[in-house]
């Protein structure tokens, strides 16, 4: 009586714990890569599959047209999902070697660091993804100084 009371434990056990497992394996999410250089700049990439609105935020936008105005504005520089795979992606060229970004979803209701790049930085007490974009690069919006 004992050995089967063990076993019936051992057995559940082993079901609670499967359960668990499928049910973490069905929330990690793949790694996307860091924003890079493309054709036409440098690609961003968000995960946010329950999102309706995406847009990219940064100091080579004036913060997505934030900084400095009431009310808010949403929309200056809008991510699209255009398969409805949860990720949303632009191609953005930045004027400068080192930009600071954020991801706003659904019109402000979250603003995110990109958990793609580590790399970051402070700016008035937030941190936020940095971006940097080599002086040669062919995103860069300046033109580079004559040698």
């Amino acid at each position: 009586m004992r050995y089967r009371l063990s076993v019936l434990r051992l057995a559940l056990c082993a079901v609670v714990l499967a359960a668990g497992c499928s049910t973490i394996s069905g929330s990690i999410r793949n790694r996307l890569p860091a924003p890079h250089e493309v054709e036409g700049g440098i690609l961003f990439q968000y995960e946010a599959p329950a999102a309706r609105v995406v847009t990219l935020a940064g100091s080579f936008n004036n913060w997505g047209g934030h900084q400095g105005r009431r009310p808010l504005r949403f929309g200056i520089d809008p991510m699209s999902d255009p398969d409805g795979d949860g990720i949303w992606t632009t191609v953005k060229p930045l004027p400068q070697e080192g930009t600071s970004t954020q991801f706003v979803i659904d019109n402000g209701v979250r603003w995110e660091t990109d958990p793609s790049n580590a790399n970051t930085g402070m700016e008035e007490g937030i941190t936020n993804s940095l971006v940097i974009v080599p002086r040669t690069s062919s995103t860069n919006t300046r033109s580079s100084p004559a040698p």
